[in-house]
């Protein structure tokens, strides 16, 4: 009897040295990750709170000086009874608010047409999240542009095929509730871990150290388990297809694939059926920029002849694409306008502003 005392009093006591041990392994964890961690707790919230319905915002390292930076920044603010101008679209239109140039010329711009102007570009998103997001800069935060700038990027069709038709999620009359995010995939825009240990960051190291280890512990479980289900539903080569890593993004443009097309056009027609019915609008902007690889002819796909397809159907002339592929590019060296190495294409700084934006302004005071 008092051997298999000693035995279960051993056995506990191994188990607390080892349980606390793997808690202070966390207090350094966390600590080592504190740079990509929330820096307070309402900006934690507000991040988790929309990206429950938007499957995902901006980056948390390089946004948050304020707490809606996270959804939209504000590039000028005249007057609130003054008109206004809404830009969304993905990493091309949050650059504006990054690259001081590019967002001088809209403040400029917006300073001199008497107009507020809102960036609400986010990374990788694509219609179905604008249109989200659309509806919720009206309805939490009262903006009701009266011009709105949609940037199409091609990688928009890769995006909404491989990241968001799975997340979707419908009211019953079909109407589009949220797109949800990530969870235990370690996909690329999976906060699973980031706000786990940013939830505990706000805790007291009793509690991190008492949390840790089995909070960690579900975390791989959970992950594990996913990743075993995958291979279960798709095979081990697709294992880790539900990631969506760029390969999987950049390929719907290398091959035409007739149902990533449909996919898109469908995405985008629900938002401009959104857009349609919003008599306040006056003019809606549909942009697309070539990517490099559309010039050597590598890519097949360009989502420009999907927006041309789309519109097509509308006569409402407030929608208009500026197809920035029929610019003349014969002027520019390639190599230089790119950012080297980028396989997503995106412009530098410096031509993101001679090119991109003023390019843009200048189009939108033709049209106007």
């Amino acid at each position: 009897m008092k051997k298999n005392i000693f035995k279960y009093i051993s056995i506990s006591l191994v188990f607390l040295i080892t349980y606390v041990l793997f808690g202070v392994w966390g207090l350094i964890e966390i600590n080592k990750n504190k740079s990509l961690l929330f820096k307070n707790k309402k900006d934690f919230l507000f991040h988790k709170k929309y990206s429950e319905k938007l499957h995902h915002l901006r980056d948390v390292d390089r946004w948050g000086k304020i707490e809606n930076d996270y959804l939209f920044s504000t590039i000028h603010f005249e007057d609130k009874n003054v008109k206004s101008f809404l830009l969304q679209g993905d990493s091309w239109i949050e650059s504006i608010s990054e690259y001081k140039k590019s967002e001088t010329l809209f403040r400029d711009y917006g300073l001199n047409k008497n107009l507020n102007f809102y960036n609400a570009g986010i990374t990788s998103f694509a219609p179905s999240l604008m249109h989200l997001q659309y509806k919720i800069l009206k309805r939490d935060y009262n903006i009701n542009p009266n011009f709105i700038l949609i940037y199409i990027d091609h990688t928009d069709i890769g995006d909404e095929f491989c990241r968001y038709k799975k997340n979707k999620v419908y009211s019953k009359n079909g109407s589009l509730l949220k797109i949800k995010n990530e969870k235990y995939t370690r996909a690329t825009y999976d906060y699973t871990k980031l706000y786990m240990y940013s939830d505990l960051n706000f805790q007291s190291k009793f509690s991190q150290i008492s949390k840790f280890p089995y909070k960690k512990i579900n975390y791989f479980a959970q992950r594990n388990f996913n990743q075993m289900m995958q291979i279960i539903n798709f095979g081990y080569k697709k294992r880790n297809d539900h990631k969506c890593s760029f390969k999987h993004i950049r390929k719907e443009l290398v091959k035409d694939n007739p149902k990533s097309k449909k996919n898109l056009k469908n995405s985008l027609i629900s938002y401009l059926e959104v857009l349609k019915n919003d008599q306040l609008l006056e003019k809606i902007y549909l942009v697309s920029f070539p990517h490099r690889y559309h010039f050597d002819k590598s890519y097949a796909v360009s989502v420009s002849d999907l927006i041309d397809d789309v519109l097509v159907e509308y006569k409402d002339k407030r929608f208009i694409h500026f197809n920035m592929s029929k610019l003349d590019f014969e002027k520019y060296d390639l190599s230089e306008i790119y950012e080297k190495g980028d396989l997503a294409s995106h412009l530098t700084e410096e031509y993101h502003s001679e090119i991109f934006v003023k390019k843009i302004l200048s189009f939108i005071n033709e049209k106007k």
